[in-house]
């Protein structure tokens, strides 16, 4: 009685699986959904247990997702366990343990194992414990986790995977690389389809050229090798710092965009930078700054700091050599393209011996060639020729003859002496250094053609790999949709209704899948043809193989300013609209209204050329109508004007002031202490020199016929002009240093970014050692298995598609 009893519940258990495994009605709208089950073999645990075990080829199914397992344990409806080789998929997710629990009210799968394995297309994902959603189809992990992709490594603490998305979000302690960069942060948002990246708070960068990048918030595109920094952007190169509240940066191109607050501090030049908008190209060195943009130059071993600013500025590097090589260059390509159309456009060819309009061939004696005469020629019909030359050899016409003027040759040193001995030597030497250069270039052309070769093959291999990855998912995720569409036409069946057949989606599947094709055989045809004209651009003419390091002197900087310049320093302050400043001979040259005041000297003219040494002024040149002015008080100004001026400096002081050609002053005396105006000097010359000390002229020289008149102040006729022509002061435009420069400015960060540590992956460490003790004693191993067959059949008809993993992928 009690087997009977036995085989009864085993039978009305196995009733009510059967009934939930595909048998049962559409559940309700808003119900949840019960777990369908199959297995060979299930029971009670015990005699009148609600508790069921399943063995033998189980397998479970809820929201689309299937569960493999050895074998499970069922507690309710919703809840059930899996023991050995539980395997979960979902979509192109598979996740691989040792155990798991399930919650149908929550719809959370527990994974546990030593070490739970997690794949998804090229992604692999360990972790120790996985939480997997699989209606949200989102997981989670928390005690450590390793992602490889492809070429990329992550690791963080903790992580949310979601599958829709192909994204996963590492939180605490996160640390990643590939080949384009290293990155420790907080936390990332890693894109596992694209291999673009958010990132945010605390996240520092080395890139593959060694510069570093800190950001608080950004992003980094793959497709563009983009990084955008939305908040707190910093980078750090082997000679520039740069801040900036937001950026773009261009690492492919080294070209910076910058926005809001930047700084651009050059050590090298010692130059620190401003403005609300700025681009910066780290290659040659140029940048562009506008928005209130500035500039400090802080080398205070030469003198006080130097403030400028302007409302657009241009800093330039210009290398004078790579320019004549490049110009070089394109003389050469120029001259090769001109014999390429001679050689399609040149003169016909000719049969030898013929001429064009008939006319006969000369022979190498400059004499017309006699047509031959022979059997069926019109000279033949007239019949021989008594008065027809004998034919002789000719060694002219090829015939070989002995040749009684030929000597043997002669080795040229045997015959020359003196200075054409010499001569001869030196250019034999040159023509053999210039064989040797254009060998090495040969040499070196056919390794960078090498070298073109093996980017064009990897290029090649990464962008096929991309297009079957590609056409891999397109496929998925057309075959999911055929399922589905079966599954609502199975539903529909059940309810007695017909569901009309919808291939919009299929057709939009197969266009995609089209248009990936064309799109990836286009940027295979483009890549060759970028490949092909780098491979171009890196060849280097033969006659710069010996000339690849460029001196220092032909390296130089410009920087240009536009508009309402203005320029202060402690000693001396200058405005105009336009400047321009040369380091090769160290000029700044103000255009447009400029005005210099030095100490209580005001200089004006149409055009200024001042030059430095060390930093400091050393003269000023002033051209078109120049005038210096001295102010005495707010009525009385001592002035100079004359065709031509040159002011001369010592330490940034005038001490000389030369006045040449229709030399023009008006001056007044001074006596007693405070100084009392006493008279008036009107002077004309052709030339005058002024000596200055102490801001007081000392000595006046005037050359070339001086007419001078001198009144005292009580004696000036009233005809007689105070002010020279074109006299005008301009003390309102003098800058001071608080309208030149209002800018905060950031104090270096470079020793202590220097010495960050780069990512050293401790959680990779200690989970390959973990791996390596786990496969030696047997109890863990690298899974890769698929779904069987019968479990694919069955949830297809569920109405579900079960993907399959690659056949191999990135392993620890």
């Amino acid at each position: 009685m009690r087997r009977l009893l036995s085989i009864a519940v085993v039978v009305l258990a196995a009733a009510v699986v059967a009934a939930r495994s595909g048998m049962q009605a559409p559940e309700p709208e808003g119900e949840k959904k019960l777990i369908d089950l199959k297995s060979d073999l299930m029971g009670p645990i015990a005699p009148g247990d609600s508790v069921v075990f399943l063995v033998g080829n189980f397998a479970a199914q809820h929201n689309g997702a299937v569960i493999t397992c050895d074998s499970a344990v069922r507690y309710s409806d919703m809840r059930i366990e899996f023991f050995g080789n539980v395997l979960i998929n979902k979509n192109t997710t598979y996740i691989y343990g040792d155990r798991a629990e399930y919650d149908g009210e929550l719809n959370e799968a527990r994974v546990y194992s030593d070490i739970v394995k997690v794949v998804d297309g090229d992604a692999t994902l360990y972790t120790y414990k996985f939480l997997f959603n699989t209606k949200k189809n989102i997981g989670e992990f928390a005690d450590g986790g390793v992602m490889l992709n492809r070429e990329n490594l992550l690791e963080s603490v903790r992580g949310y995977y979601y599958a829709d998305t192909k994204e996963l979000i590492a939180v605490d302690r996160v640390e990643m690389r590939n080949d384009e960069y290293e990155l420790k942060g907080d936390s990332v948002v890693y894109n596992m389809a694209t291999d673009n990246a958010f990132f945010f708070d605390r996240t520092n960068i080395w890139n593959k050229d060694g510069d570093y990048l800190y950001a608080d918030r950004g992003s980094y595109d793959k497709a563009d090798t983009l990084y955008i920094v939305t908040r707190n952007g910093y980078i750090l190169t082997e000679k520039q710092e740069i801040w900036s509240d937001s950026l773009h940066y261009y690492r492919a191109e080294d070209h910076v965009i910058l926005r809001r607050d930047l700084q651009l501090d050059d050590a090298e030049h010692k130059v620190i930078a401003f403005s609300d908008y700025g681009e910066y190209w780290k290659e040659p060195g140029n940048a562009f700054l506008t928005r209130r943009p500035a500039v400090v130059s802080y080398d205070l071993s030469q003198g006080d700091s130097l403030f400028m600013r302007a409302d657009s500025m241009y800093l330039f590097t210009i290398n004078e050599n790579a320019l004549r090589r490049a110009a070089a260059a394109a003389k050469a390509d120029s001259l090769a393209r001109l014999k390429t159309d001679s050689a399609l456009l040149g003169t016909p060819h000719h049969p030898a011996g013929e001429l064009p309009e008939g006319r006969p061939a000369a022979d190498s004696l400059g004499s017309p060639r006699v047509p031959a005469v022979g059997p069926g020629s019109p000279e033949d019909a007239a019949g021989p020729d008594s008065l027809a030359r004998r034919e002789v050899p000719d060694s002219l016409l090829g015939v070989s003859v002995p040749d009684s003027l030929v000597v043997p040759a002669v080795d040229p040193l045997d015959t020359l002496v003196g200075d054409a001995r010499k001569a001869y030597l030196k250019e034999q030497a040159a023509k053999l250094k210039a064989a040797q250069k254009a060998a090495a270039a040969k040499a070196r052309k056919e390794k960078l053609e090498e070298i073109a070769k093996k980017r064009q093959d990897k290029t090649t291999a990464k962008l096929l790999a991309q297009k079957e990855r590609e056409e891999r998912r397109l496929a998925a995720r057309k075959l999911k949709a055929e399922s589905k569409l079966r599954a609502r036409q199975a539903r529909a069946a059940r309810k007695g209704k017909v569901i009309p057949v919808d291939s919009t989606a299929l057709r939009e599947i197969d266009s995609l899948i089209a248009r990936n094709d064309r799109e990836m055989d286009s940027l295979l045809l483009q890549m060759a043809d970028s490949l092909a004209a780098d491979s171009l651009a890196m060849r280097i003419p033969a006659d710069s193989v010996d000339s690849l390091t460029d001196s220092a002197d032909s390296v130089y900087r410009l920087m240009k300013g536009f508009r309402n310049v203005r320029i202060f320093r402690s000693d001396f302050q200058a405005v105009c609209d336009s400047m321009t400043a040369i380091s090769t001979d160290s000029t700044i040259h103000l255009y447009i209204n400029p005005v210099l005041w030095n100490q209580g000297n005001q200089i004006t003219s149409d055009v200024m050329d001042i030059f430095t040494e060390n930093q400091q002024i050393t003269r000023a040149e002033f051209i078109g109508t120049p005038m210096m002015v001295s102010q005495l008080d707010t009525v009385h100004y001592n002035q100079v004007a004359g065709k031509q001026m040159t002011a001369w400096f010592r330490d940034n002081q005038i001490y000389r002031n030369d006045v040449n050609g229709n030399a023009q002053t008006i001056y007044y005396m001074q006596d007693g202490e405070p100084p009392q105006i006493t008279g008036m000097g009107v002077i004309e010359s052709g030339d005058c020199s002024f000596y200055i000390e102490d801001k007081q002229v000392v000595t006046i020289v005037y050359r070339k016929d001086p007419d001078w008149n001198i009144y005292p102040m009580d004696k000036i006729p009233a005809d007689q002009e105070l002010y020279l022509k074109g006299f005008k002061w301009e003390g309102a435009r003098r800058p001071t240093q608080g309208a030149v420069f209002d800018r905060r400015v950031r104090p270096s960060q470079r020793e202590e970014k220097r010495h960050l540590a780069h990512p050293d992956f401790p959680l990779l460490k200690a989970l390959e050692e973990r791996k390596k003790q786990l496969i030696e004693e047997r109890r863990w191993a690298d899974r890769n298995d698929q779904v069987d067959a019968a479990t694919v059949e069955w949830m297809r008809a569920l109405g579900f598609e079960v993907g399959q993993p690659r056949d191999s992928g990135p392993k620890l």
